[in-house]
């Protein structure tokens, strides 16, 4: 696997690269050099098919975005190699945020896909955004703006869940969970949103839990597309 910092490529380059991931887009709209902060703490990797980029157990706070090609989720169980595929991964999903949110192990392995030639992936060390009373080098808009798109994308994860498992004792967890009402763009506001996105996370590992036993079976194959979210 070959791993390069971001700010090594031209600058042109990176900036359309990331224009098509959500969160650099929101955060380099608000503030160029919040994006570059950012960028000094990001990667590319390029991946051999076959070759494996996270595994289960390891501990770190790096989150990652699937730009190009296909990567393949798999927990330990039967099947092929003692383990059993769980998910696909495909370009423009963010996937390893659960274990960042809950300071928790990774609960599956990753890999690139053996037909997938050419396999590109970002990863973001988002160790910055854990100490919520920390603004030194990233402002109070930005780390509002980094939760708010961890609690937007597992909502709607979990609102894909519910739509195909309406009767399911999970489907209505998370709309259980309080929403904020305080002031925006305050401190309360961070510290809400970011307790929001471990609860979500939570409930998104009980689902995985589900489909890790295999206790809900989907025949419908874009089902895999959305299993990423619940993986650490």
């Amino acid at each position: 696997m070959e791993t390069k910092p971001l700010i090594d490529y031209p600058r042109e380059a990176v900036d359309k690269l990331l224009n098509v991931i959500h969160l650099f887009r929101d955060i380099r709209a608000a503030s160029e050099w919040q994006y570059d902060v950012l960028l000094k703490r990001s990667r590319l990797l390029s991946l051999e098919p076959g070759e494996q980029l996270l595994r289960a157990g390891d501990v770190d706070q790096w989150v990652f975005f699937l730009l190009r090609g296909e990567l393949q989720v798999q927990v330990e169980g039967s099947g092929l190699n003692g383990e059993r595929p769980l998910a696909v991964i495909r370009p423009g999903e963010l996937f390893g945020d659960l274990s960042m949110l809950l300071a928790e192990p990774r609960s599956a392995n990753i890999f690139a896909a053996h037909n997938s030639r050419e396999t590109q992936v970002l990863g973001l060390d988002c160790s910055l955004f854990g100490d919520l009373e920390d603004f030194t080098l990233l402002q109070l808009p930005t780390k509002l703006t980094f939760y708010r798109n961890m609690v937007h994308s597992l909502r709607w994860k979990l609102e894909v869940y519910r739509s195909k498992y309406p009767s399911h004792q999970l489907a209505d967890s998370h709309r259980k969970l309080k929403l904020y009402t305080g002031p925006k763009n305050s401190r309360e506001e961070l510290v809400a949103l970011a307790e929001q996105a471990r609860a979500l996370a939570r409930i998104l590992l009980d689902w995985n839990a589900e489909f890790g036993s295999g206790e809900l079976i989907d025949d419908e194959s874009d089902m895999l597309g959305f299993l990423e979210s619940m993986l650490s």
